[in-house]
């Protein structure tokens, strides 16, 4: 289910069997060109994954709206932030959060967050049509749904 007026009216039709929400945490930086793109590249990629899971899990798992952040920030006062944003969310809906993101600095602030982060290593993308990425989504979302199984 994602943020949309047709799966939220099932969300609440149905809430008690949708435990997990899935937020996928993405950083902004114009700095140089260089770095918007990579970012922007993984931006598309983790959304795809995102997607991918949530389709897989449809009536189990809730994809949010994106965690957008500058990329500079101060990540102990946006872990305060998140946890801000994941507690609305919880509210008795949902037993599990994960927090999906490429950006290596949550990992080093992961013993603030009140959610499982789940760190993907990036990787650069030319061809999202191309079999060997198709392939490789399809492997990053078999794994981490081998690790959201493990918290239900």
């Amino acid at each position: 289910m994602r943020w949309k007026k047709k799966d939220l009216n099932m969300f609440f039709q149905s809430k008690e069997y949708i435990d997990t929400l899935c937020v996928p945490l993405i950083p902004l930086d114009l700095q140089t060109e260089s770095e918007a793109t990579k970012l922007a590249d993984q931006y598309t990629s983790l959304q795809i994954i995102s997607d991918e899971l949530e389709r897989n899990y449809t009536g189990r798992i809730m994809l949010s709206p994106a965690y957008t952040y500058i990329r500079s920030t101060n990540y102990e006062n946006e872990s305060a932030m998140l946890n801000k944003w994941t507690s609305m969310f919880s509210n008795d809906h949902f037993n599990h959060i994960f927090l999906l993101t490429y950006d290596v600095n949550w990992k080093k602030h992961e013993r603030m967050l009140d959610s499982n982060l789940i760190w993907l290593t990036a990787t650069s993308i030319d061809d999202y049509q191309s079999d060997q990425t198709k392939k490789w989504i399809n492997e990053q979302v078999i794994q981490i749904s081998e690790l959201i199984r493990s918290y239900w």
